[in-house]
């Protein structure tokens, strides 16, 4: 997973914005999320078919 990779690359406190448009992505990157010990901000907005999730790391 991109984003995964990605969070991995990015100093504590750092926030990520990611725009997905598969709908799975809506349970599937909250729960990847919390597994790997990064926060989800606030609930996933949606914006037509583009969902927005926002993830900041904690390490």
């Amino acid at each position: 997973m991109q984003t995964l990779d990605a969070l991995q690359t990015m100093r504590a406190s750092q926030i990520l914005h990611v725009i997905a448009d598969c709908p799975q992505s809506f349970q599937t990157v909250p729960q990847e999320v919390v597994k790997h010990g990064y926060e989800l901000l606030r609930e996933p907005d949606r914006y037509g078919q583009d969902i927005h999730f926002y993830i900041r790391v904690l390490r």
